[in-house]
């Protein structure tokens, strides 16, 4: 299956003590619904079109017969929803008999006869990241986004109708793909950096001298292979001063040095933080032009893992005690 990235950037703007501008994000499609229609009524998909409401025959989107126009299995709800059978991501609904494409009785989807083979109708959706499945229960479609229409019969040689026409339902749901990405301060900062300590930025742009979350990203996403977090920006500079950036070993910085650094701790979901911020020290190798990683998720639980992000800097006894700001970019992408 292809992977499709998806990239969500929210900025980290330090300024004179780091000040942060960020808006809060949310990535999700809708569920899937479906109902019976004409075909001119249907703004959605089309993903079968039946002779009547009950006791009918199926034909295939791609059909045109008018004694089909005014009961077609229509659906919405889902962004990029198609019926292509040859698209990459798609699921077969139903196996139509002969090798017409109607007039056609059906078959479930993991039946193997041979007059059922040529023609088959699907729900498909152009993010290889949407899960599509397909099933078939009796009574309801519980458990499912909705029901798409019924059959008469179990399992083959089935006539076809609206959803309360039978007992034997086929059901359809769609987990779209989704990720959300969130900051939660909007200021924080060291205050005055001077050569004699260490400072760590704070939220309410004072500093500290113990360290402290400076603020936390919160991540989440189904995405099957996961996400990564990501940060660029340069270092602290005041005028034409710059503190160097500690670099990618981690380590707790020396009073009086020139330097800027950050760790993680994550907790909660799948994620977790990476070489060089993920030790009891400080590290930062990012510029404006080169991002690092901060943390990653090999799996989409979809259940949010917070990262609190802890900021240190500290002057030598060459550069004037003072505020220095600089420019950092968070973002996520996301692995469909």
């Amino acid at each position: 299956m292809s992977i499709l990235n998806k990239k969500f950037i929210k900025n980290l703007f330090l300024t004179v003590f780091i000040a942060v501008i960020f808006i809060p994000f949310s990535y999700l499609y809708a569920a899937l619904s479906c109902s019976i229609t004409t075909s001119a009524a249907c703004s959605g998909t089309v993903l079968l079109r039946m002779s009547g409401t009950t006791s009918a025959h199926a034909e295939l989107p791609s059909q045109s017969t008018t004694a089909y126009n005014n009961n077609v299995v229509c659906c919405t709800g889902v962004t990029g929803l198609g019926n292509s059978c040859a698209a990459s991501n798609n699921t077969v609904i139903a196996r139509l008999s002969g090798s017409t494409g109607t007039n056609a009785h059906v078959e479930k989807n993991d039946q193997t006869n041979t007059n059922y083979n040529s023609q088959k109708a699907c729900l498909s959706s152009t993010f290889a990241g949407d899960v599509i499945t397909v099933g078939y229960q009796t009574t309801n479609c519980t458990g499912y986004d909705t029901t798409l229409f019924s059959m008469s019969g179990t399992t083959t040689n089935s006539q076809v109708g609206i959803p309360t026409a039978y007992n034997n339902k086929v059901c359809a749901k769609v987990v779209s793909q989704s990720v959300s990405f969130n900051l939660n301060n909007n200021s924080v900062g060291f205050g005055n950096l001077v050569p004699t300590g260490l400072r760590y930025a704070t939220s309410d742009g004072l500093g500290s001298s113990s360290e402290t979350e400076s603020y936390n990203i919160t991540v989440s996403t189904n995405a099957a292979s996961g996400y990564g977090l990501y940060v660029s920006g340069d270092s602290l500079t005041n005028g034409t001063a710059t503190v160097t950036p500690i670099g990618g070993t981690n380590i707790t910085p020396s009073i009086g040095s020139r330097a800027f650094g950050m760790r993680a701790v994550a907790t909660g979901g799948s994620g977790s933080v990476v070489t060089p911020y993920n030790g009891t020290g400080f590290a930062y190798n990012a510029t404006s032009s080169t991002p690092t990683t901060v943390a990653s998720s090999s799996s989409g639980d979809g259940v949010t893992t917070t990262y609190s992000i802890r900021t240190v800097a500290t002057i030598d006894s060459l550069l004037n005690p003072g505020n220095y700001s600089t420019n950092l970019t968070y973002f996520v992408t996301a692995n469909f």
